[in-house]
């Protein structure tokens, strides 16, 4: 039977209607459904370990994180009876992972426990082993710092990503000379990768024989050259007699 012209129009209609429904359908359902798995994508798919987090993801899911470990704390004195290097050394759990602006605390007391000065900063917690953190010349005016306490802030917790590969550059320490009363250390750092690396902090730290610290200093070169060395000088205003040990900490911006 042939269909009239109208009959045609509407068998048109419903088969256009038909195909742009199922078009639309499967667009919905690619979209919404079958979409692949993303890091940005609110939900728990493909490889993750949490929503967004873990697996091929560059987060670090906060379940699964540890939390930095303050090894030791100290208060160095710096020539002066009321200035201090403060410095804490850190344990980073999670060595292939770093976290940025994780907020501390430094507390200073005195011999009867009463508390002289409190020192509060953000770090960054490069993805590295050790990670000594400083805060140089603090003025505790006429007060005697007996012990010295350090703490991360617990209101917050850090939020670690894993460090791209060939991220980090690859640096070392070549040379350290360290002049005959220990207040002055010259160190050479080589840059053996292939990128320059960028804003590099470097710390020292004095033991003595017993392995105790006795003095930290802090330095940031702002740019080693791919295949370059760079020399850096550690000074201290007063001089370091026993030392036993010096320990250099790269830690690189990432």
């Amino acid at each position: 039977m042939q269909l009239s012209w109208s009959g045609r129009r509407r068998v048109i209609y419903a088969v256009t209607t038909l195909v742009i429904s199922i078009v639309g359908v499967t667009f919905v359902w690619l979209q919404f459904f079958n979409a692949p798995p993303t890091c940005f994508d609110k939900k728990q798919n493909g490889t993750e370990q949490g929503i967004d987090c873990g697996g091929s993801c560059t987060l670090v899911c906060t379940q699964l994180a540890g939390a930095p470990r303050v090894l030791w704390a100290r208060a160095f004195q710096n020539g002066a009876s009321n200035i201090y290097t403060l410095t804490a050394y850190i344990e980073n759990p999670n060595p292939s992972a770093g976290a940025k602006g994780v907020e501390y605390i430094f507390q200073l007391y005195d011999a009867d426990n009463k508390l002289i000065i409190e020192k509060r900063g953000t770090a960054d917690l490069p993805p590295v082993q050790t990670i000594p953190i400083v805060e140089p010349t603090v003025d505790v005016g006429n007060r005697i710092v007996a012990h010295t306490e350090f703490s991360f802030n617990s209101k917050t917790q850090p939020v670690w990503s894993k460090a791209l590969p060939g991220s980090i550059p690859m640096l070392r320490v070549s040379r350290q000379q360290l002049s005959p009363d220990g207040s002055r250390l010259d160190v050479t750092i080589d840059n053996t990768g292939i990128s320059d690396a960028t804003n590099v902090t470097l710390v020292a730290i004095l033991y003595d024989t017993q392995g105790v610290a006795r003095a930290a200093s802090k330095s940031v070169v702002p740019a080693i050259a791919h295949k370059a060395t760079e020399e850096v000088t550690f000074t201290w205003p007063m001089s370091n007699l026993h030392v036993a040990r010096t320990e250099i900490t790269l830690l690189p911006s990432f």
